[in-house]
């Protein structure tokens, strides 16, 4: 599909989040790398260019895991 057929993007920071929404209907334009400090975090950009409404996956946002992974190892 062209660019131009792009209705909606999306940024997703894990590959977890990134086949969630490859699964539901939307394709991947832009993959980079965010520099932060020391650190290299892989970042995807997805879109939507199939008809109708975007579908989003449902899935648990960055704050919700860093609250799960925090309350497991207490």
């Amino acid at each position: 599909m062209k660019i131009e057929e792009t209705k909606l993007t999306a940024e997703v920071a894990s590959s977890r989040e990134l086949n969630k929404y490859l699964d539901t209907g939307w394709i991947l334009i832009l993959s980079y790398v965010k520099h932060l400090n020391d650190t290299q975090q892989p970042r995807f950009v997805v879109a939507w260019q199939n008809g109708g409404q975007a579908v989003f996956p449902e899935m648990l946002d960055e704050w919700e895991l860093h609250e799960i992974d925090r309350q497991k190892y207490r």
